[in-house]
């Protein structure tokens, strides 16, 4: 999710401040300290704080009142997208700064209950030998083990995503669990060496997600018939294409928000059904999406760089006049860099994934579940793919779930669009974490 789109969810919506307010909210207050504080602007006085809050258009659920030098207070403000975001007012030197406060209540605090030991592992390219973090239950073993894989994207071992640790959540409620976890930074992100995404494709992260199985096979505290991988969204397709390679390695594969379409469509589909929630008339969506197609075919092909841009331009310019001028492209057509994000290696190399070859592969017991409100990888279309492809392969040991009222990261949400990931307070609905487990649990008992 981009800066743009979590900052204008931030500031949505304000009315006006009520004028009284009960002695004690200019006591001085402290947020909480699960909260992350993400400084949002600086006032020279209480009454500007009030002027720019009522210019973002963000309303207090209740009166305030200026904090002392030196003392802070925290309100809540409101906007119309429904969402009540605590904010922090801090009084410095007369001063106010003020910063909105997101809490994370699932994110790990404390000593943990389990063996946290730091790693490094091998890989087919010596380069990067990723880096990560291995939890061990405490009691006799050995355990089942899982490889945590994040999304697309430049992640690291935590898979930080809108300020949600997500994959740290996970590890530790796994671990909690009695299960082993391996999860680590993605390449060139962190610790670990190598080329960052956009520079890496699937089937390099398909062979560190294989260097991390095998690192878990020679660990004394796991057994080697019980090692699995658990892929959210692109990391569900990573560990597929693993599986279905490494069937005497990986015994399970989790799908969380994994796709069933193949590249190309679930990309035309991902924009297409953002473009509706953002409002836009359904003639420009379908255009977009067949102007889009045809560059996203370009992507795919084996062209070189300079092939394939040349011939995205020349597409573009051939389009007819009143196309033109409803997708807003220069008559002249658009520079060379606006290609630039179809043209990266990663991109090319997604855009042409065939899934339904990959799944039907996998011949290891297989779990997809995707939330009802995803929008990246809408559920009914691609847990229909799913289906077909895993009947074709004749597997019976897979479960392809639905869960009702959950957005593409697992959290209970209102509508499921991207700007809501940040401002849910929810990092992994419980429902969601407890189905996963149960099904891993009964898979390798």
């Amino acid at each position: 999710m981009n800066h743009k789109s979590w900052i204008c969810a931030l500031f949505l919506s304000l009315a006006a401040l009520a004028p009284v307010a009960a002695r004690e909210a200019a006591k001085d207050r402290q947020p909480s300290p699960d909260s992350i504080k993400r400084y949002v602007f600086t006032a020279e006085s209480f009454a500007a704080v009030q002027r720019e809050l009522e210019k973002r258009e963000l309303v207090a659920t209740e009166p305030f009142l200026a904090p002392t030098s030196d003392q802070s207070t925290v309100v809540t403000l409101k906007g119309h997208n429904g969402f009540p975001i605590p904010h922090l007012v801090d009084n410095v030197r007369g001063q106010f700064h003020v910063y909105g406060l997101f809490r994370r209540p699932q994110h790990p605090v404390g000593l943990a209950p389990y063996q946290v030991q730091q790693v490094v592992f091998n890989t087919k390219s010596p380069q990067v030998s990723p880096v990560g973090t291995l939890t061990i239950p405490r009691g006799k073993g050995p355990f089942a083990a899982v490889v945590l894989l994040a999304g697309s994207g430049a992640h690291t071992r935590d898979a930080g995503m809108s300020l949600h640790k997500t994959l740290w959540v996970l590890a530790d409620h796994l671990t909690r669990m009695g299960i082993v976890v391996l999860r680590y930074d993605k390449r060139g992100v962190g610790l670990t060496g190598g080329q960052a995404h956009p520079h890496s494709t699937i089937n390099d992260y398909a062979d560190d997600a294989l260097g991390a199985v095998r690192f878990l096979a020679q660990q004394r505290s796991v057994d080697p018939t019980k090692i699995g991988l658990i892929g959210h969204s692109e990391g569900g397709t990573v560990a597929a294409l693993v599986a279905g390679t490494a069937p005497t390695e990986v015994r399970f594969v989790a799908m969380m928000a994994g796709m069933g379409l193949s590249g190309i469509h679930l990309k035309s589909l991902q924009d297409a059904v953002e473009r509706r929630a953002e409002g836009m008339p359904d003639e420009l969506v379908v255009a977009n999406q067949k102007q889009e197609f045809e560059l996203f075919e370009i992507a795919a092909s084996p062209r070189d760089h300079g092939q394939a841009l040349a011939a995205m331009q020349t597409a573009t310019k051939a389009l007819p006049d009143d196309v033109k001028k409803l997708l807003e492209i220069p008559p002249e057509g658009p520079p060379d860099e606006a290609f630039d994000g179809l043209l990266t290696p990663w991109f090319r190399h997604f855009i042409g994934i065939d899934t339904s070859a990959i799944l039907e592969r996998v011949r290891v017991p297989l779990l997809a579940m995707i939330g009802e409100k995803d929008m990246q990888v809408p559920a009914k279309e691609n847990l229909t793919a799913i289906r077909q492809a895993l009947a074709r392969s004749g597997n019976r040991q897979a479960t392809v779930l639905e869960l009702p009222g959950l957005n593409h990261n697992f959290q209970t949400a209102k509508s499921g669009r991207a700007f809501e990931y940040l401002l849910i307070e929810e990092t992994v609905a419980p429902s969601a974490m407890q189905t996963l487990t149960r099904w891993v649990l009964g898979v390798v008992r």
